[in-house]
């Protein structure tokens, strides 16, 4: 009986034996499954590391890109800038010179003595500051001054032909005398009554710049104004009359000027 137990304990160790060596092989193909699967998983994960390093890059160098791309942009808006600034400066300088420049004269057929005087209205009559009888003539000579006064009566009168021959007689030989700028205006008044305004604006300029200090320099800038005003040049035509009126507000010419400006510019 004895031996009874001891060969059913010895046959149930078998079996429980056998049952565990039974379940041993699916161990290692479990394990292995498991390792597969991390590595996997692994190398997923570095690539998925590796195409976010790469787009990155990818920013980093469009990044770099573009901001080169704005830098260029922003240095080509300052050259604009400058190139503006200068065209500015130019155009200032441009208007400047327009105002000075000389203008071609053109070419008029010359009124004939005898001939028909000009219908048009003859606004140098109302210029004041002209008095044949009160001039000045300490340094004329007595020829001079008879000359210069023909030469102005026969303006007045409406024969602008000998009068400009009868004042251009009278500067050959006095140049530097105190009538010589009122001889250069009234001649740029017989060019004007001749509706040669580009001449007439050249005689005028004369004025101003041989005696900067005439009295006839206001009468002569007011006249340069309404000849550009008649050439059609409002713009060199109100420089004219505005520096007038700012340079000799108080003068009877900047009185005009003043009408002549508020009907040009409304």
């Amino acid at each position: 009986m004895k031996y009874f137990h001891i060969l059913a304990l010895v046959i149930l160790s078998l079996s429980i034996s056998g049952c565990f060596a039974a379940k041993q092989p699916d161990q290692p193909a479990w394990g292995a499954s498991e390792e597969w699967r991390l590595k996997s998983l692994e190398e997923n994960f570095l690539n998925f590391k590796e195409g976010l390093r790469e787009q990155n890059d990818k920013i980093g160098k469009n990044h770099a890109e573009t901001m080169s791309e704005i830098e260029k942009i922003q240095e080509r808006l300052g050259e604009i800038d400058n190139s503006i600034a200068e065209l500015k400066q130019a155009q200032l300088k441009m208007s400047a010179m327009k105002a000075e420049q000389i203008i071609t004269p053109v070419a008029v057929e010359e009124v004939v003595v005898g001939g028909s005087e000009s219908n048009e209205e003859k606004p140098w009559m109302n210029v004041p500051g002209e008095n044949t009888g009160d001039e000045q003539v300490a340094s004329s000579s007595e020829s001079g001054e008879e000359l210069y006064q023909e030469g102005v009566h026969l303006v007045l009168n409406g024969k602008p032909l000998e009068a400009r021959n009868k004042l251009t007689d009278f500067l050959k030989n006095n140049s530097s005398d105190k009538l010589a700028p009122n001889a250069l205006y009234w001649i740029g008044e017989t060019y004007y009554s001749e509706k040669n305004f580009a001449q007439s604006i050249l005689k005028f300029k004369e004025v101003s710049r041989r005696f900067p200090k005439a009295n006839k320099v206001p009468d002569a800038m007011l006249k340069i104004g309404l000849a550009y005003e008649k050439l059609g040049d409002k713009e060199n035509a109100v420089f004219y009359l505005r520096t007038l009126t700012d340079d000799y507000p108080k003068s009877d010419p900047a009185k005009i000027a003043k009408n002549r400006l508020k009907e040009i510019e409304g």
